[in-house]
């Protein structure tokens, strides 16, 4: 599985080891998915980490690591109607790429959470992990 990985799941994996956003890279290799991201993502991730603890970023280097990096995208086969610029680009690159796109943006995904864009699920990580636990698919 290809799942697109935004700035707000980055961030919430790099500072804390106990959250479904670092199950998601512990657990990546033995359940077969491919953790994608876009230098897009990649640079607002890296801006946003100086305001981070020091252990996220002393986490993220291995993190980073992890990670499939694409092209970003910035335009849509589809018509598309989503206000929000900055998180437009987010949004074409994972339906470029990706199965699955996962975020703790809530602001600015709250319309797309739990639906699908075009064929794109958009999830929150702690929703995705739990529905895989219920169906006994996460290894």
């Amino acid at each position: 599985m290809r799942i697109f990985l935004d700035t707000s799941v980055l961030l919430a994996a790099s500072g804390s080891a106990a959250g479904a956003s670092r199950l998601l890279f512990d657990r990546a290799e033995m359940n077969g998915w491919l953790l994608l991201t876009v230098p897009y993502v990649l640079e607002e991730t890296e801006r946003n980490l100086a305001k981070m603890p020091e252990r996220a970023r002393t986490d993220w280097p291995d993190l980073r690591g992890k990670l499939v990096l694409e092209q970003d995208k910035l335009t849509f086969p589809h018509p598309v109607v989503y206000d929000n610029a900055k998180d437009r680009p987010v949004l074409a690159s994972a339906f470029a790429h990706a199965d699955l796109l996962l975020t703790l943006d809530r602001d600015d995904f709250v319309d797309l959470l739990g639906h699908q864009f075009y064929g794109l699920v958009i999830s929150e990580p702690g929703d995705f992990i739990m529905r895989l636990r219920m169906q006994n698919r996460l290894l």
